[in-house]
């Protein structure tokens, strides 16, 4: 009898520690749906029949607004507007009052660190000066970026959400158990190049 027990209180633990991994799983396929969904929708938007384009999905319209991806990391999910609960569980968060994405200053995106629905972010603490970051609009236009600097500040340190005159990237996930954030700032990758070709020539 207490054996039987010990045989159901073990595939009950196997049950729970199974979750995780299943819901990660699912919300994977998701992202990638609407990453397919996304580059489904370019196809068609560059594609003319007659005098009228293709009609794009209303389901991407009103989900995803670009894409991110650093691919020295693995990371590639889609972006949605705004950074409540209900874009941070689907993908990457865009913070509204920052700059749009590939524009002029401050673009700034969230992403969750070790959520049960995605890896997304998680691994973002990896990233190294030099990394490549790539973000890709409903239009098509993707923009290359590098990562420049990274630090692990406050959750409200003003370094994340500064204004920038230039066009900029920041990303940012949560550190140290979720009291901090870690956070790096991306330029394009010409003003990279252009800085350390000054940098050599010196």
């Amino acid at each position: 009898m207490r054996s039987k027990k010990t045989v159901i209180l073990i595939l009950i633990g196997i049950a729970i520690a199974a979750v995780p991994f299943f819901l990660r799983m699912r919300e994977q396929q998701r992202a990638d749906q609407y990453i397919n969904q996304f580059e489904e929708e370019e196809d068609e938007e560059s594609e003319e029949t007659g005098n009228r384009k293709k009609k794009a999905s209303p389901y991407l319209a009103e989900g995803a607004i670009g894409i991110v991806e650093i691919p020295d990391l693995k990371i590639k999910y889609p972006v949605f507007e705004g950074t409540g609960a209900v874009q941070l569980n689907e993908g990457i968060g865009h913070m509204e009052s920052s700059a749009p994405l590939c524009d002029k200053g401050n673009c700034v995106l969230a992403g969750h660190n070790g959520s049960r629905r995605g890896t997304f972010f998680t691994n973002l603490s990896s990233v190294r000066a030099g990394t490549e970051v790539k973000i890709t609009t409903k239009a098509g236009v993707t923009h290359s970026y590098t990562v420049e600097e990274m630090r692990v500040v406050n959750p409200y340190d003003e370094w994340v959400t500064e204004e920038s005159g230039t066009e900029m990237l920041t990303l940012f996930t949560c550190a140290d158990h979720g009291t901090r954030r870690f956070a790096c700032k991306c330029v394009p990758v010409k003003d990279y190049d252009s800085e350390r070709g000054d940098a050599d020539s010196e």
